[in-house]
């Protein structure tokens, strides 16, 4: 299932001209409806593309790829699995198309409930093919507040459940 961060080092001087206009899409369906306020992780940062949308440079990245940041300009070298930040640090948590490269999607999840605050909200995409295995793993972390088609995604707009 998971990607390993050397595919993405490989690839990453492509990355922005095959997935731009397929992220900017997930980005546009998923966050228009939404005012983002706050402390905000971008986990699996990649080049910065979501940033790059938002027109905004004030999200924390992360990413497991070192070519990937290095094209972003900034941000965090790390796993998913093990993210380097506090407990109910953000606001929120908006991660495209990473889960599925997890090596370990439920602890990938338990670490973004950890750094997710009480009133927070994680916004994610995967392939929808994944869904069958990714799905359950959601539903036991956090509650399914809207899901959305996007393209060959799914996404999902999450609540820490109470």
């Amino acid at each position: 299932m998971a990607s390993q961060p050397s595919d993405y080092n490989k690839t990453a001087i492509h990355y922005n001209a095959r997935y731009q206009n397929t992220q900017f899409e997930k980005y546009e369906i998923m966050l228009a409806k939404l005012k983002l306020a706050g402390k905000i992780l971008d986990l699996g940062c990649g080049t910065g593309l979501l940033s790059e949308f938002l027109r905004r440079d004030d999200l924390i990245g992360c990413d497991s790829s070192k070519e990937m940041l290095k094209i972003r300009g900034s941000g965090d070298l790390c796993a998913i699995e093990k993210l380097p930040y506090k407990k109910d640090g953000f606001d929120w948590v908006l991660s495209f198309s990473v889960l599925m490269n997890s090596q370990d999607p439920e602890k990938a999840l338990k670490e973004v409930k950890r750094i997710l605050k009480k009133d927070g909200t994680f916004i994610c995409t995967f392939l929808r093919v994944f869904s069958p295995k990714l799905r359950p793993l959601i539903e036991k972390h956090f509650k399914i507040k809207e899901e959305n088609l996007c393209g060959e995604d799914m996404g999902f707009i999450l609540e820490q459940i109470a």
